[in-house]
């Protein structure tokens, strides 16, 4: 099996308040509608974020389609790692579109610059800029830990070489 691509669908209240927060706050190019073409009125929306896309769904048509997801709630424990080049700039940006800032910035022990704000629905997106330091240019090897099990014999040597993660460390999510 090949996974060609992970694209979240996020459960949202109001589509067309979200998409234009997603809009005005990130910029966001709406690519696809359903109904097709629909200027208002429709119940799902593929966005793009320079390039990265995302799924907005209303809760009445998701929960149809997986009722699985009935009742539960939007927002919580799906935060959306999103990796920038200027946090700081970001920041300010979002700070004057009076978006939510949840986590002020900050730079992390692995050496990326972090914060975080939430949209409309609660989802937390997590905004990170790794630095230009040793600790950044090492990352994988302060990290990450391998499992001996999972690791096929031509990375195995390189692997047991590598310093195991602090523990009680930050990690870079």
């Amino acid at each position: 099996m090949t996974v060609n691509s992970i694209t979240p669908d996020l459960m949202v209240e109001d589509i067309e308040e979200t998409v234009a927060w997603y809009e005005s706050v990130l910029d966001a190019e709406v690519v696809a509608t359903l109904p097709a073409e629909a200027a208002s009125g429709y119940f799902w929306a593929q966005v793009s974020i320079d390039g990265i896309q995302l799924m907005l769904q209303e809760r009445d048509s998701l929960e149809e389609k997986l009722p699985v997801l009935e009742g539960e709630s939007t927002g919580g424990t799906v935060p959306l790692y999103i990796d920038v080049d200027d946090a700081e700039r970001r920041h300010a940006a979002l700070e004057e579109s009076d978006v939510n800032v949840v986590k002020q910035p900050h730079e992390t022990e692995f050496g990326w610059r972090q914060f975080a704000v939430t949209d409309p629905n609660g989802y937390v997106l997590w905004f990170g800029e790794k630095l230009e330091t040793e600790r950044t240019e090492n990352i994988g090897h302060y990290e990450r830990t391998y499992y001996r099990h999972q690791i096929d014999e031509s990375s195995r040597e390189s692997a047991e070489h590598r310093p195991r993660r602090a523990a009680g460390g930050e990690h870079w999510g």
